[in-house]
C-alpha cells in the first residue's frame, strides 16, 4: 500500500509506476476529502469575515472534485476495487 505518515501524522501519499490507476484515484478521492475537511476546520476556527468566507468556499470547491473523481472511480474502475 503506498501511504505511510510522516513525522506529523500526516499522510503521505506515493504513486509510483506499480500503482494501478484504480488505486491513484482512490488517493487522489482520499487526497480531496482531507483538504475539505482542512478548509472546513479552518472555516470553524477563523473570525474573520472575509477568511472564514474564503474557507467555506474552498471546502465547497473541494466537495466539487470528490465528486467528479467519485463518478470517474464508479464509471471505469469500480470493478477493480
Amino acid at each position: 500500500m503506498p501511504e505511510k505518515s510522516d513525522s506529523e501524522g500526516n499522510l503521505e501519499l506515493k504513486v509510483d509506476r506499480n500503482t494501478s490507476p484504480a488505486e491513484a484515484a482512490r488517493l487522489a478521492l482520499a487526497q480531496e476529502q482531507k483538504a475539505r475537511k482542512f478548509y472546513e476546520k479552518c472555516a470553524e476556527i477563523m473570525v474573520h469575515p472575509a477568511a472564514k468566507k474564503m474557507f467555506e468556499f474552498l471546502a465547497e470547491e473541494e466537495k466539487k472534485h470528490e465528486a467528479l473523481i467519485q463518478k470517474e472511480i464508479d464509471a471505469y474502475f469500480l470493478q477493480e476495487m
